[in-house]
């Protein structure tokens, strides 16, 4: 996995790329899903990996539509509700760019956001092949 800055206008964006198609176990903070655990015990956990896994590709879409009509309400609940539910389950990466998206899309900044929801989504793609490992080891 490399990182790199991409500059979009006058303002830089961090980003990742990873080599492979999984990420390894760091890109899911344990942390967090064991103070989940305490909260509610594995099934719990489970639940919310799931919760977690149905709705980003749901808010990401939503927020590329609003974005292709110039609607930005979309993609600012999208950062919003990222920052928070990814970390809660732990996808620290997601975390850093949903605040990035929200910053953006609050700003009116419309040049970095496909870049962004395009660094999300593959952030979200990485962590799900994580949560899905860790949901299957909770339940062996």
């Amino acid at each position: 996995m490399g990182s790199y800055t991409k500059l979009i206008g006058n303002v830089a964006f961090s980003g990742w790329s990873s080599g492979g198609s999984t990420m390894d176990d760091s890109c899911i903070d344990e942390k967090a899903l064991e103070v989940l655990k305490e909260l509610g015990g594995v099934s719990f956990v489970v639940q919310m990996i799931d919760v977690f896994l149905a709705y980003v590709p749901k808010v990401l879409v939503e927020a590329r539509n609003g974005l292709a009509v110039g609607n930005l309400e979309p993609v600012v609940r999208l950062g919003h509700s990222l920052r928070s539910s990814g970390r809660n389950i732990g996808a620290q990466k997601i975390v850093e760019l949903a605040q990035s998206v929200e910053s953006a899309s609050r700003a009116g900044q419309l040049i970095p956001l496909p870049v962004l929801l395009d660094q999300l989504e593959e952030a979200f793609l990485q962590a799900k092949v994580c949560l899905e490992e860790t949901k299957a080891r909770l339940l062996s």
